[in-house]
């Protein structure tokens, strides 16, 4: 004989893309659950607040030292929205400017992956980069 639970319970953890309106986004959900019956509800539990992205342009007093010393060290860079994968969205909460930077070259993808690594010839390497960026911020008069 077959028992059908009574209760079926889903926890979903989804992060948001900034671009993404998580007011509408609720609505979709509601949405969804209103459509699949009278019994399926949903509740959003841990909802960080959206925050803007910190501005890559000559409105951030920090990017042009930034982009500055990637220039004079001969690197290309492409920016790129990670929307869970660092902790500069608690920063921007309190009003914290945060750019992302890894100075991860010419590797293999495998954040959090088995076998992560980093090859010594990129660590060093991305030491002198850091030096570069940092002397550029450091100097930047307030």
């Amino acid at each position: 004989m077959n028992v059908l639970p009574a209760e079926l319970k889903v926890v979903i953890d989804c992060r948001l893309a900034v671009t993404e309106d998580l007011e509408e986004w609720k609505k979709t959900v509601i949405g969804w659950c209103q459509e699949a019956g009278k019994d399926v509800d949903v509740e959003f539990k841990h909802v960080l607040p959206q925050v803007p992205v910190t501005k890559l342009d000559n409105s951030n007093p920090y990017w042009a030292p930034f982009r500055e010393a990637i220039n004079e060290l001969g690197i290309e860079i492409k920016p790129q929205i990670f929307s869970a994968g660092t902790d500069s969205q608690l920063l921007r909460q309190e009003g914290i400017p945060a750019i992302g930077f890894s100075p991860i070259n010419n590797t293999p993808v495998l954040l959090h992956d088995h076998d992560e690594y980093l090859g010594i010839d990129t660590f060093l390497k991305g030491i002198d980069i850091y030096c570069g960026i940092i002397k550029k911020i450091a100097n930047l008069e307030a």
